[in-house]
């Protein structure tokens, strides 16, 4: 906060909502400290004999500086004091203003100081004390024209009183259209942020919903995939059982291989079983972060899509553990639905000599992961919208659309991270920034 600021505010702090009485505290000081150089000029000036004024004025002038200062003090001591503060300073300025009338015939100009103090009093306490305290001046002045001579002429009064009714009437209903704009602001404004937290919640469900439903879209490739690793077992385990069937038929009762042959059924089927283990781990929800290394993450992903990868060279060593705080299923998601999308461009685009690099390092307080093929790259005017609902290059292979947006979700929202797709000179680049 600067010095200026400071001052200005009183060395307290306000909120957004109270911008209002931000602005009060900024006039009142600012009227305060106008006031206090003012008396202080005066009082120079009338000890150095420039300004012609009674020893009574004099003292008067003293008094209104002492009381300035004290105020001022007193603001800032407690925000609370406001009230107290600004009645104090319009009721010690009100004093001097009248006492000038009384005292100082010869200046035509002085009833002025009344018109400058009803404005402030509409700023600093509202319409409606700013109202009944106007009322009283007007009358006051008036019973003081009665009982003594104000050496005003009766035009000179008569105008007076004319403007200031005005005054007083301009003041209230401005003030009043002002009050209701801030009603209809602040209703307005409270109507918009419960529409757009609304919105917000909508759009979570929304997302949370698309999250579902591609996870049980994913489903179905997740069961063709465990299919294509069972095969091959199934295939091992049928020619084992072949071969135990054909050494029992011909007499063979070697112990040994009997049990040779039962030991590699049951490594197989543990293999099996633990397939199942790891693509279950991607459908379960998880309801509290865990601390895993990033490493871990990359190692199961190319394991659950090993086959899938198999003609692809995988350039991925880690270099050292990288470890944070997340969900470990949904990365590995993110990690799936970005070499599926690769494995899918390089397909469609007969590349040869497919590769895939993986870099894992930190950086600062973030963990950076880059994911990179050299497939040629996203198109141009695809780049701003590859992570938008819906959008996809595969209508007629049945894409959906889906799969870099829910990873844009997992990444920012789940994650807390930040995800982006650039080109390479080979290829694709994904590149998925996570807090340390």
């Amino acid at each position: 906060m600067t010095l200026l600021n400071n001052f200005l505010s009183s060395g307290h702090e306000f909120n957004g909502n109270d911008n209002l009485q931000k602005f009060r505290f900024s006039l009142l000081n600012s009227l305060m400290i106008m006031a206090l150089i003012g008396s202080l000029l005066n009082y120079i000036g009338s000890v150095l004999g420039l300004i012609q004024v009674n020893n009574i004025f004099e003292k008067a002038i003293l008094a209104h500086m002492i009381i300035n200062i004290f105020v001022i003090y007193f603001l800032r001591r407690d925000q609370r004091h406001y009230l107290l503060v600004v009645n104090f300073f319009i009721f010690s300025s009100l004093l001097l203003f009248y006492f000038v009338l009384l005292t100082h015939e010869e200046d035509q100009f002085r009833l002025i100081a009344f018109f400058l103090a009803l404005f402030a009093i509409y700023v600093l306490l509202g319409r409606k004390y700013g109202l009944w305290l106007g009322l009283f001046l007007l009358s006051s002045i008036l019973l003081i024209s009665k009982v003594h001579d104000l050496k005003l002429s009766p035009a000179a009064l008569a105008t007076f009183t004319t403007f200031f009714i005005i005054f007083i009437g301009f003041l209230y209903l401005f003030f009043r259209k002002i009050e209701n704009d801030a009603l209809e602001f602040k209703l307005l404004s409270h109507k918009l942020e419960n529409k757009i937290n609304t919105e917000i919640e909508q759009r979570e469900v929304q997302e949370q919903m698309l999250l579902r439903q591609y996870r049980m879209a994913n489903m179905g490739e997740m069961l063709d995939s465990i299919a294509h690793q069972w095969r091959q077992p199934l295939m091992h385990i049928n020619s084992i059982l072949m071969n135990m069937d054909n050494a029992l038929e011909e007499g063979e009762k070697d112990k040994n291989y009997l049990t040779d042959k039962v030991d590699e059924v049951a490594s197989l089927t543990a293999h099996m079983s633990q397939t199942i283990e790891d693509f279950r781990g991607l459908f379960k929800t998880e309801q509290a972060q865990t601390s895993f290394t990033i490493e871990s993450a990359v190692n199961e992903v190319i394991a659950l899509m090993k086959n899938n990868l198999s003609d692809i060279v995988i350039d991925y060593g880690a270099k050292a553990e990288t470890s944070i705080e997340g969900f470990k299923s949904e990365l590995i998601q993110v990690f799936i639905i970005i070499l599926s999308n690769m494995i899918e461009v390089f397909n469609s685009r007969n590349i040869t000599g497919k590769a895939i690099k993986i870099d894992v390092f930190a950086e600062e307080k973030e963990t950076i992961i880059s994911i990179q093929d050299n497939a040629g790259g996203i198109p141009a005017e695809h780049l701003a919208t590859i992570f938008d609902p819906y959008f996809t290059t595969k209508e007629q292979s049945g894409g959906t659309g889906l799969g870099l947006y829910i990873a844009k979700i997992i990444v920012e929202q789940k994650m807390l991270g930040k995800i982006i797709a650039i080109n390479s000179a080979a290829g694709a680049r994904f590149t998925i920034e996570l807090g340390g």
